[in-house]
């Protein structure tokens, strides 16, 4: 969870990992719902589950091969969240986990959109397909702004830890993150409709949401790493005191 507290429903496992469903993600049917249709809207919100799930799938299980296990999978109305129990500690790691949603979203876009384009025109499950595809596109692109603790902004935090400690990467990703949400939220108030080339429009209820996860959650970030680094230097002190000789007394 992203620190919201809801009540979820378990859907079931995939390879081994709890998958749950946050109760408001019923604001994504009503959402689909304004398409008129009842199946399209049930198609496509499945297919948006999914992809979340598979999204969130890419980053728990290139964690999972370096060691660092995911204690459950929750979807939600902003999106999905992979709980993991530790981060990998390497920065090359920490890239190649953060990368690897984005990167599976790409490729279930193009492969939706390949789908698509063999059914005929007008066909509901060609429609469904097709926008499967524009959503997974959009979700890729989304999670890479620099939003810490999104995916894009775990990444810039990978890249600054090759010259700073991780305490200072993290809290310059969490600054920089906080610029992230400010735009999202009053980007369109002040005539900001694009970030790169992602639109940032539409419900000012859904945007203040995320803004909020990524405001509250990349600080969250930045005292976990401040507390991993008081205990390094604690048990550092306590080892050199365990190890040093003692004073040489005459």
């Amino acid at each position: 969870m992203i620190g919201f507290g809801f009540k979820r429903l378990r859907l079931g496992e995939l390879f081994g990992i709890p998958v749950y469903l946050d109760w408001s993600t019923i604001f994504l049917a009503l959402m689909f719902l304004q398409t008129g249709s009842v199946l399209f809207a049930f198609g496509l919100a499945i297919v948006l589950l999914a992809s979340i799930v598979l999204h969130e799938l890419g980053h728990s299980l290139t964690a999972r091969c370096f060691g660092c296990n995911t204690r459950d999978i929750t979807l939600t109305v902003i999106g999905g969240c992979a709980s993991l129990e530790r981060m990998p500690r390497k920065a090359w790691q920490e890239f190649l986990t953060a990368a690897a949603g984005p990167l599976v979203s790409f490729v279930l876009g193009i492969v939706l959109y390949v789908l698509s384009a063999f059914l005929p025109h007008g066909n509901m499950l060609g429609d469904v397909l097709w926008c499967g595809g524009h959503i997974n596109i959009g979700l890729g692109l989304f999670n890479l702004l620099p939003g810490f603790p999104m995916d894009g902004g775990r990444i810039f935090r990978s890249a600054l830890r090759l010259v700073f400690t991780r305490t200072k990467a993290t809290y310059a990703a969490m600054i920089v993150g906080r610029v992230a949400a400010a735009l999202l939220l009053f980007g369109p108030l002040l005539g900001i409709t694009h970030i790169w080339i992602i639109p940032i429009g539409g419900s000012f209820i859904l945007r203040a949401l995320i803004a909020w996860m990524i405001w509250q959650e990349g600080y969250r970030e930045y005292l976990l790493a401040l507390d991993e680094e008081r205990f390094t230097r604690w048990t550092q002190a306590d080892f050199d005191a365990r190890v040093s000789p003692p004073p040489y007394d005459r």
